[in-house]
Formats: structure tokens, sequence, C-alpha cells
């Protein structure tokens, strides 16, 4: 059913494109372009149908992006009462979510090919409909009910322990970066929720959203789930739990994943933004800092942290303050990640003010736990005797420091760190070089003066040298399935980052320069290339990252099919039949199968690339509807050249 337009009351009939000032819609005021004022949505808003923009008008009320900001601003309000308790104009927070409707993600793609992604048609959400009008409305104010108040707080203990064991193998590929067993282990304890010895009541309930989520909402308690959770989180920060920033972080961190994949990506970034409010307010980013002043006194590793001020006591071990330096480095590294893929999450926020990222690189939570262990870590499933590890009041080696990480990385400095080719140092690094790729992509112009452009094309040269080489160091991080299933999907992410960051870099000269051109097909034949040294068949869940590294490999693929066929066609060419269809798949038909495709050898091996990446996609794309959006957008691409 469609949508009756109708005009603002305020529109003159004679003059159909004038407004009283001010009552534009929202986003055509931000883009300072004329408004005719039509409800739902106004001409302008129908044309452009950009990713995340709505179309919202300030006299039906407060807009959804008005209740986001101030939920922000009162979030960083409370960070500075933590950090000033007698501070008589501080805020106090309280549960800021009212969940309505949903954003249209961007796509990870160059911007240079995104235009062909987005026409023909509006973009729709890819929500779920169960998320939509279904959404819950959240108030934990005294005196008010909500929509999960006649449910238990908790989940029975038969629930919980089959929550945990769906969410735990697949902790990592959500963005869990706390030491699993400790947090199973506190997490089944016969305790109330919300005492100390439990992971805090937010966190503990965002683990159970998720468990659920992964493990299908066949009795449609999702929506309860997310109530329970974003309810709980909202007052995580005014608990006296001594893990509460660490905890806030963790639970922001989910909740901002499971929001991208489900496709809500407005709640995502939301969250994401709150992540890092929190950690650059806990100065996670200053860890273990190697000391740049006079001040050179040694002292035990524990206590050069004390930047940290009130906010975190000194970890208790290890093991914990490794909690504290995956901390940092996994909000650091998703928000490049999602940055790249939907916009406006920028990491520059790290290193802002002349602030430098000093936290030595993440080590694997297995590597933390060798500095008591000796044993093999091919024999550890998540760690090894837990009470053990309660036990142990043993430091990381001293020399487990750094200063200026990122920058150094850049520049290529050689890295102090104990271990930099860890999983997540890995990780981390292939995400630097993809969003320093998307961002000096996006700062080229073709009117650039003589001094600009030589300055821009050493800072493309070193940094397409950088990314070369990383690709190089990739053999440090087999694409293993057996022996680090716990890491693997994060494994095979970095691999697809490392490439994609090749995409991102070449995307605006992929038209005009043969060797950008060459340089992106052949980071797309790469991508495909690992995706066929997979079995599928054994990752039941994936980092939904992913799914735009993929659309950016489908988007090259299908320009290069186009460029192709219009050689073919200049040049009066002959074409082959094709001998390779996109099959259909657990999903349905492609559609291209019946189509009688037909080109040239080098068109069908493009095409069986394609459908590589289509039928991978098909197969996350029922447990995400992200994923399936982003598939659904690039099938259209295809189908339109």
């Amino acid at each position: 059913m469609t949508s009756e337009r109708v005009p603002s009351s305020s529109k003159s009939i004679n003059s159909p494109y004038s407004l009283q000032r001010g009552k534009a819609c929202s986003n055509c005021r931000k883009r300072k372009i004329k408004c005719d004022g039509l409800r739902p949505t106004c001409t302008q808003c129908l044309k452009s149908a950009r990713p995340g923009d709505a179309c919202e008008y300030a006299d039906s009320g407060r807009t959804r992006t008005q209740m986001l900001e101030d939920n922000i601003s009162r979030l960083e309000a409370r960070i500075r009462e933590l950090e000033e308790p007698n501070d008589e104009d501080a805020v106090r927070l309280y549960a800021p979510y009212n969940i309505s409707s949903q954003s249209s993600p961007n796509l990870m793609v160059p911007p240079s090919t995104a235009s062909s992604i987005r026409s023909g048609s509006a973009l729709s959400s890819p929500t779920d409909p169960q998320h939509s009008s279904n959404s819950p409305s959240i108030s934990s104010s005294p005196g008010h009910s909500s929509t999960y108040s006649a449910v238990p707080e908790e989940p029975s203990s038969d629930v919980v322990q089959q929550l945990l064991t769906t969410f735990l193998p697949h902790a990592l590929d959500m963005g869990f970066f706390l030491h699993v067993s400790r947090f199973k282990t506190s997490a089944s304890l016969p305790l109330p929720l919300g005492h100390y010895s439990r992971p805090c009541a937010g966190l503990l309930s965002t683990v159970y959203l998720i468990g659920l989520h992964l493990t299908g909402d066949d009795n449609n308690q999702e929506n309860v789930y997310l109530a329970r959770a974003l309810a709980h989180t909202a007052n995580m920060l005014s608990s006296p739990h001594p893990q509460r920033i660490i905890h806030a972080i963790q639970a922001e961190v989910l909740l901002s994943v499971y929001f991208f994949r489900t496709g809500r990506i407005l709640e995502g970034k939301y969250h994401m933004s709150a992540a890092v409010s929190l950690t650059l307010g806990a100065q996670l980013h200053k860890i273990r800092a190697l000391p740049t002043g006079i001040d050179n006194s040694a002292g035990s590793p524990l206590q050069q942290i004390s930047v940290a001020g009130p906010l975190l006591t000194p970890p208790n071990d290890q093991i914990e303050e490794g909690e504290r330096i995956n901390a940092f480095w996994m909000v650091y590294t998703l928000s490049n990640c999602w940055g790249v893929a939907v916009g406006t999450l920028s990491s520059a926020v790290f290193e802002s003010h002349g602030s430098t990222i000093d936290t030595p690189w993440p080590l694997d939570m297995a590597d933390y736990e060798q500095v008591m262990w000796n044993t093999p870590r091919e024999s550890w499933t998540y760690g090894p005797d837990v009470a053990s590890l309660y036990s142990s009041q043993e430091l990381l080696p001293t020399d487990h420091q750094s200063v200026m990480t990122v920058q150094n990385f850049l520049r290529r400095v050689p890295s102090s760190s104990v271990k930099e080719f860890s999983t997540m140092a890995m990780f981390a690094k292939a995400s630097i070089l993809l969003d320093r790729a998307a961002n000096l992509a996006s700062f080229y112009r073709s009117d650039m003066g003589a001094d600009e452009a030589s300055r821009f094309g050493a800072t493309f040269s070193s940094l397409e040298n950088l990314i070369n080489n990383f690709q190089s160091s990739l053999g440090f991080l087999p694409l293993n399935q057996h022996t680090f299933p716990y890491e693997f999907s994060t494994i095979l992410t970095t691999h697809s980052l490392a490439y994609t960051a090749t995409i991102q870099l070449h995307s605006v000269f992929i038209n005009a320069n043969s060797h950008s051109r060459s340089k992106a097909l052949s980071a797309a034949r790469a991508c495909v290339s690992i995706l066929r040294q997979v079995d599928m068949r054994r990752l039941s869940h994936i980092n939904t990252v992913l799914s735009s590294c993929w659309t950016s490999v489908c988007q090259v693929l299908i320009d290069e099919i186009r460029r192709t066929r219009r050689i073919i066609t200049a040049t009066g060419g002959t074409r082959i039949a094709s001998s390779s269809r996109l099959h259909p798949t657990r999903t349905g038909s492609w559609g291209l199968g019946d189509s009688g495709l037909q080109g040239t050898e080098e068109e069908m091996q493009l095409v069986e690339l394609l459908e590589k990446v289509f039928a991978t996609m098909a197969v996350f794309s029922i447990e995400s509807p992200l994923i399936g959006y982003q598939l659904a957008k690039v099938q259209e691409a295809f189908h339109s050249i």
C-alpha cells in the first residue's frame, strides 16, 4: 500500500515550492535545498533517497535524530560526572531509548561506483519487519511500566546456559573482548542479577539477546530481550559494580553489532559512538604508554595505567589488563570498519586535539594467559583453568609498551610490541588500512593544484605500498579452519579487509586509470579466492563486516563486466555462449540462469566469480537482514547492466 503524499498546510497554493521559513524537512534543511513540504516524504527526499537520511518535520514533534543527539549528550554528561563526582551541575543518566524506526544502510562500496547501486529506485530499509513497528519503548524510571515488566529479569538457568553455549563460540565475531572462560564462569554463578561476582546486568542481558538472535527467535521473544538489554545497559554507569566501565563498553559494542547485523543502522551508530565515548573517557588509548616526558620513574606497569584516573582502578592481573587493551582495540577496529561501511563513524576522534594512541597492539587472550602457562595454545578451547587464573597476580612483560602505535605503523616504524602479528593486532591493522584508504580516496579532486596533487600522489603511493606489504604479511595469519576455530572468522575478515583496502584506495581512479582498474580487479579476485579456500559450511555465523567487503567486490566485478560488454559492443566483437550460469540457492533463483546470458570468455570468468560471492552472501543473508539487503542491491545492479 502506498502512502498518500499531502502538502504542508503552510504552503502557498500558487507557489508549490515556497514554504515558510523553518518549515522544510530536516533532511532538506541540512542539505540546504528547496523542500516542497509533501508528506510523509517530500519530493527531494523521494528523489535522493540517501541511506541514513529521514524525511522528518520539526512540527511533527522531536525527530529521531534529535532524540539520539540528546541521548549522546546525556551519556557524555554522565562520563563528565564520573570524572568529576563533586560537580553540582552533573546530569543524571536515565534510560534514553525510544526505538521506533530504522534507517537504510550505506554500502561499503567505492564512491565512484556507489551510484549504480542506488540507481533505479529509492533505497528501502533492510530491517526485518519484526524490528519495525513492534520495537519496544523503554522506560526504566520508577513508576513507569515497560514492555518487559511481566517478564522475569533473567531467563531460567537452563535457558541461560543454552544462550551462553550459542553465543560464546562466536563471541569474537560479535565484538567480544573479555576473557571467555572467566565470563562464562561468573555468568553461571547461582547469584542474583547485578551481584558483584557476576557480570553487570546490562552486559548479561545483551549477551542473552545476541544468543537468542543467533539461535533463532522461534517464540518471538527477541523484542523482549532487546528491551531488557537496552534498559539495563542504560543504567550500567550508575551501578556500583566494580567492572561497570569495561562491561558498559562491552555491552555497547555488542548492541552496536547487533543493530548493524539487523540493518538498524542509526541505532548501531549510536551505540558504537557510546562505546567510543566510554573508551576515550576511560583513557584506554593510553594503557602502557611509553613515557615521553622527563619523568621516567620506573614503576609497576600497572601503576602506569593511572592516567585512567578515577574511572578505572588498577587491574588485578594480566588477564584483566589484557581485557582493557583488547577493549580499546576492538572499539577502534570496529569503528574503522563500520565507519567505512555506513559512514559518519570516524576513528579520527581517537586522535583529536593532538592526542595519540599509545596502547600497545593487542594480544590474543591465549597470549595473555601464557604469562603463566606455557602449554601449547592448540590445546586450549577458551583458556586454562579459571580458578588458577583468578589466583594469579603476575603481570605482562614490562616491554609490552608503546607510543604513537598507529602513527608508527603507518610510517613503518618497527614496533616494540611483544607480538604484533596476533589475530587481534592484524585485525586492527587491516581496519586502519581500510579506513585510511577510504579517507584518502574521498579527498581526491580533479582540480587539485600542482602542489596539492603532488602531496596526494606521495601519500597515495606510500599507503599503497603499506597495503601491499600488509597483504604479504598475511602469511602470519593462515586461513586454517581447524587450528583456531574460535578466531577463524576474524582471520577471514582480516584477509578480506586487506584486499578491500586496495579497492577503496583505487576506487576514484577505476574508470579512468588502467593501473587502478587492474589493482582493484586483482583485489576482488583475491577476495573470491579466499572464499574458495574456505569451507563456508563450517561457519554457522560470520563477522557481518564481511558482507560489506563482499559488496565492494561485487561492484568491482559488475563494473568490469559492464566495461567488457561495452568494448564488445563498440568493436563489433563476437560473443560466445555462456557455459556458466548463476545457479539458484537456498534463498531462490538468481533469475540469471534463464536469461540466455552470453559473453566473452573473460566475461564468463567474471560472472563465475560473481556467482561465488552471491552464493556466499545468500547463505548468511538468512541470519542477517543487512546481508540480505546488500545482496539484493548488488543483484539489482547486476541485472541493470
